[in-house]
């Protein structure tokens, strides 16, 4: 099951999507594409898989929209959600105020 929110703000809009055990926020705007992981309620293989999936199916949309990338900022103390992301096919970029930079799919 799958539930999709939108909302606008000034400078970005965001798509947050629910799936069983896990959210994505989608943060974007005519430059860029950002995912957040804003919950994962719990963590097994079979929602690692969802996610792997949903991210990849995503990647494919963001790039049909005319998006390079898909991006993820984590903070650099969240150790979790870093080895999470390099499992999920993120690769490090560089480091700003605070925050982890991946790219998916580079």
């Amino acid at each position: 099951a799958m539930e999709l929110l939108m909302q606008v703000t000034s400078v970005t809009k965001d798509i947050c999507i629910k799936c069983d055990g896990y959210t994505f926020r989608f943060e974007y705007n005519k430059d860029l594409v950002i995912v957040h992981l804003r919950a994962i309620d719990k963590f097994t293989k079979e929602i690692f898989l969802s996610m792997r999936e949903q991210l990849r199916q995503w990647s494919d949309f963001i790039k049909d929209m005319g998006h390079e990338y898909l991006w993820a900022a984590v903070p650099e103390d969240n150790i979790k959600i870093q080895r999470l992301i390099h499992g999920l096919g993120f690769k490090f970029i560089n480091k700003n105020e605070g925050l982890n930079i991946y790219r998916y799919g580079v």
